[in-house]
């Protein structure tokens, strides 16, 4: 029985020691300005003078090839029309660090009246990690929500 025990012992330590540790952390709700906001509103801005490579680089490498007709819908709906004010409704922070690395992810939403008074919302999730920095999503939401 005492072999037993000892040999379970050593087979769970010897496991742990091939398994993998990630720590995640969430926080919701949060009223505070995003980090993300200054590349919120950057996009925005090239979005509106239909600079199509710029809002490309600031997709996420992981999405930036699939980006570009996406960019262009976007682009074409607000032809010209700039944002007069942006308003952070909701956001959601994601922090993992783990063995396969570090990553944030941030999920705001944010509520955006252009230049000729039209209200729209924005969903965005905004991500960093070892692959780089960017947009995984980036949504103009029509309608009421």
């Amino acid at each position: 029985m005492k072999k037993l025990v000892c040999l379970s012992l050593i087979l769970l330590a010897v496991l742990s020691c091939f398994t993998a540790c990630n720590f995640n952390q969430t926080v919701s709700g949060m009223k505070d300005k995003a980090e993300s906001t200054p590349k919120v509103e950057e996009m925005m801005t090239v979005l509106t003078e239909k600079r199509t490579s710029d809002a490309k680089a600031l997709m996420h490498p992981q999405v930036a090839e699939n980006a570009d007709r996406g960019i262009d819908q976007m682009q074409t709906y607000l032809s010209g029309r700039e944002v007069s004010e942006m308003d952070l409704q909701n956001i959601n922070v994601t922090t993992s660090f783990g063995t396969s690395g570090n990553a944030k992810q941030e999920r705001v939403s944010y509520k955006v009246t252009l230049s000729d008074g039209e209200i729209i919302y924005l969903n965005v999730v905004y991500l960093s990690n070892n692959n780089g920095n960017g947009f995984i999503s980036f949504q103009l939401v029509l309608g009421a929500i």
